[in-house]
């Protein structure tokens, strides 16, 4: 029974060592320049009225803080906390007969932020000359902060007449005129090499799927050419190279 007690402490000793080891709980961060677009899921909105199309990608930044969690030597959990700053253009076109008040065509260039807690579960090689490959798959929940966006709106007024509508930089109004959640499958894959004892650098290339909600719903926006439009299904999706640093 006295031998159990020492053996007992030093075994919470080396469990206690183990909960801190930093090969399985480590913090980075990271700026990411991306190339975002907006992808249209059908060639017609579901009432037949307007002919959507991606118009255009955009470029943008994204930037943030992660966290890793080593459950075994090269599997790990990751997660963290970034602002996603990202857009897209879509273009709309009426298909429809009505000679008045109805947009004709609108053009969006749409510039959206969002702050983003993405989740997923990483796998990485053990050391190759210095460098570990790694590749990683998730899914990122996004909370929108800011929606603007400039445009260029065609219409028919009251009196058939044509009118043109247009808005720089202009804030989006309107009850969920843009998803104020966003949820997008996050696929990467990329290498990092250690520069000292608890300090490394790597590099990744990193697709986002945007899957859901509809990014944007122009019927519900609240504008100045006071008539409502459809966009179709919208997606949000980027690239974007990450170029961080463990610590």
């Amino acid at each position: 029974m006295l031998s159990a007690n020492p053996a007992q402490a030093q075994y919470e000793e080396s469990s206690s060592t183990t909960t801190v080891d930093s090969r399985k709980l480590r913090f980075g961060l990271y700026l990411a320049p991306t190339i975002s677009w907006m992808r249209p899921t059908t060639d017609k909105t579901d009432d037949g009225q307007y002919a959507p199309s991606n118009d255009g990608s955009k470029i943008g930044f994204t930037y943030g803080l992660m966290a890793e969690y080593y459950f075994a030597e090269n599997y790990g959990f990751v997660t963290g906390l970034q602002v996603n700053m990202t857009g897209g253009k879509i273009n709309s076109k009426y298909l429809g007969t009505s000679a008045t008040e109805v947009v004709t065509n609108a053009d969006f260039n749409y510039r959206l932020n969002y702050l983003e807690l993405p989740v997923a579960l990483k796998l990485r090689t053990d050391p190759i000359s210095g460098f570990r490959f790694f590749g990683q798959l998730g899914l990122t929940t996004g909370v929108n902060i800011a929606k603007k966006a400039s445009y260029s709106v065609n219409y028919r007024d009251a009196d058939g007449n044509t009118q043109l509508s247009t808005g720089n930089n202009e804030k989006i109004k309107g009850s969920l005129a843009i998803a104020p959640v966003m949820y997008a499958m996050n696929i990467g894959a990329g290498v990092e090499r250690a520069v000292g004892d608890k300090l490394a650098v790597y590099a990744a290339l990193f697709f986002n799927n945007g899957f859901a909600p509809d990014a944007t719903n122009p019927n519900k926006f609240d504008m100045p050419y006071g008539l409502s439009f459809r966009d179709g299904n919208t997606r949000l999706n980027n690239f974007s190279l990450r170029l961080g640093l463990f610590f």
